[in-house]
């Protein structure tokens, strides 16, 4: 397995509202400001501690000096990537982006609702990006081994095409990808797939949560419990059984309310299970509202599976357990659910929940199975992908929800977490 470390690079006096306003980018070769410059020097903080085996870089100035700020604590170079470079902007590069909205209001419309169907005038289309970029990713990835880990800093553009890419997604979803400037992406590669670890980290930043327009969703996986570890018998199939927390699990509780104490939230929803309400109970307590117990939030009936170890499953219903592993959308547990009933339980469950909390701050807490589906639900993927998103124990997601569609504003950030927990 070889691991992506894929980062937008840090702010430029463009990407914030200064004199004329945020500018269409592109190739104009503008340098990182100040503040782009300790972000850059943050993630690097960041990444000390990482076993970086090379740095690759957009040839822009403001990808090359966040790249080479990181790549210095590594002694390593930043090899150049040509393919890498941001996006033409044709006739609209360095116009500021109100000016264009007011000049060339469809054009920008579509820009802004049908990405996948726009070219910029005298430029790229997003297909055209995505038809250097993403082999550009892969010849990288040619000249590593398992084991290695690589650090790639590109643009904004480039980073939500290759996460779209990566992902299986098409183009029709850039926006539902939300990239902060000098945000972390993690990503595994492995036989030809890649994995989500992490998108849009940026909890080495110090800077307020973003808020984005909407009910914005924080998702919340629950604290760890004895059968989520290698315990005396095993990792077990969880379901419906009602485990509570380890002292690990307890502790990571701890952390989420720390994580979460500048989060405006109205409300807190939860899976019945213990579990997942010793997660939510100590964020309620510090905010003084209710645990809201909701079904749809339930985790996966494992039926049969229930309490087996995975070796076990493997030896009584070997090729289920091989669909499970390899084809998760077509399983039907014995005696118990599909992936696509919990699906349509736990979407309807959060739709329900929008309607209710219109542009407010709910928090959500559930299982690995439930989330990983409306992640998946969320971002536009299907359940074959179930196995390419990861969902650690007490990790957090946060999605908007608006007009019925979600936007992923982080996925499954654990910087809350320490090593202990």
């Amino acid at each position: 397995m070889i691991k992506i470390i894929l980062v937008r690079h840090g702010q430029t006096a463009w990407n914030i509202s200064m004199g004329s306003g945020e500018r269409f980018r592109g190739r104009t070769n503008i340098p990182l400001n100040d503040e782009g410059i300790a972000q850059a020097q943050s993630l690097a903080k960041r990444l000390a501690h990482e076993p970086i085996t090379a740095v690759y870089s957009s040839p822009l100035q403001r990808a090359h000096k966040t790249a080479d700020i990181i790549a210095q604590l590594h002694g390593l170079p930043v090899q150049v990537v040509n393919d890498l470079t941001s996006l033409d902007y044709g006739d609209w590069q360095e116009r500021p982006v109100a000016e264009v909205a007011k000049t060339d209001p469809e054009l920008y419309r579509l820009w802004v609702e049908e990405p996948h169907r726009f070219r910029f005038p005298g430029g790229e289309s997003l297909d055209d990006l995505r038809d250097r970029a993403m082999p550009a990713l892969l010849d990288v990835l040619t000249r590593h081994a398992a084991g290695d880990t690589i650090l790639v800093v590109t643009h904004q553009v480039v980073t939500r095409t290759l996460i779209c890419a990566m992902l299986g997604l098409s183009n029709a979803h850039y926006w539902h990808i939300g990239q902060d400037t000098c945000c972390l992406n993690v990503f595994e590669y492995e036989n030809g797939v890649f994995t989500a670890v992490q998108i849009n980290d940026t909890c080495h930043l110090d800077r307020q949560p973003r808020f984005g327009k909407g009910t914005r969703l924080l998702l919340v996986r629950h604290g760890q419990t004895a059968w989520n570890v290698g315990a005396s018998n095993g990792e077990h199939f969880r379901g419906r059984i009602d485990l509570p927390l380890n002292e690990v699990g307890l502790a990571q509780a701890q952390a989420l309310v720390t994580r979460l104490a500048y989060e405006p939230i109205t409300a807190i929803y939860s899976s019945p299970l213990q579990r997942a309400l010793q997660t939510a109970q100590p964020i309620a307590e510090r905010l003084d509202l209710p645990v809201q117990p909701h079904s749809g939030l339930l985790d996966i009936n494992y039926g049969a599976w229930q309490g087996h170890t995975p070796a076990e499953v493997a030896e009584l219903w070997p090729e289920l357990y091989r669909q499970w592993r390899e084809e998760p959308e077509k399983l039907l547990l014995p005696n118990g659910e599909s992936f696509d009933l919990v699906r349509e339980r736990a979407l309807a469950a959060v739709r329900e929940i929008c309607s209710h909390h219109h542009n407010e701050t709910v928090l959500l807490v559930a299982h690995q199975v439930v989330n990983k589906v409306l992640v998946c639900a969320m971002l536009g993927l299907s359940n074959a992908h179930y196995w390419r998103v990861r969902q650690d124990n007490a990790c957090l997601n946060v999605f908007t929800c608006r007009d019925g569609a979600f936007t992923a504003v982080h996925v499954n950030d654990t910087c809350h977490l320490h090593p202990a927990t």
